[in-house]
């Protein structure tokens, strides 16, 4: 599949994240495929059922999602995504209630994609960044002092 192809399959799971659409998943996520996020609760989960988790914990926690690509760049099979996501914290998220702030973090998704679909995924994102702009971590001095 053509590079730019595979760009337009990774931008679509995205879409798919901000529309809420889940049954599109099936569309873009392979059957075995497989995510790497040290964050993910449902980390032994694979395929399109795991991503339909994720999406739907996170859309449960946070209003007005967003995602801006920011930049894609495509080698073979894997294509490179960072995008700034940003919501409203209006819901429970891991344990805790929700705190109504705003979040702002980058992300950067690798993906490999086999045949138009998402075979494999590693993701990394600004975890500490999003609990400190919710208040769920200390930030600053203060931070020093706990």
């Amino acid at each position: 599949m053509a590079e730019h192809q595979n760009k337009a399959v990774a931008r679509r799971a995205w879409e798919i994240f901000a529309s809420g659409d889940l049954d599109a998943l099936d569309d873009v996520v392979a059957p075995g495929a497989a995510f790497h996020d040290t964050q993910d609760p449902f980390g032994s989960q694979r395929g399109p059922e795991h991503m339909r988790n994720l999406i739907q914990m996170y859309r449960n926690a946070f209003s007005n999602m967003r995602f801006d690509v920011k930049l894609q760049i495509s080698e073979g099979d894997y294509v490179c995504t960072l995008l700034e996501a940003q919501g409203d914290n209006t819901g429970e998220l891991m344990g805790r209630p929700a705190t109504g702030r705003h979040s702002r973090i980058q992300i950067t998704q690798t993906d490999r994609i086999v045949d138009g679909k998402i075979e494999e995924s590693w993701v990394t994102w600004d975890t500490l960044g999003m609990l400190q702009q919710l208040g769920l971590v200390p930030t600053g001095p203060q931070a020093a002092h706990t």
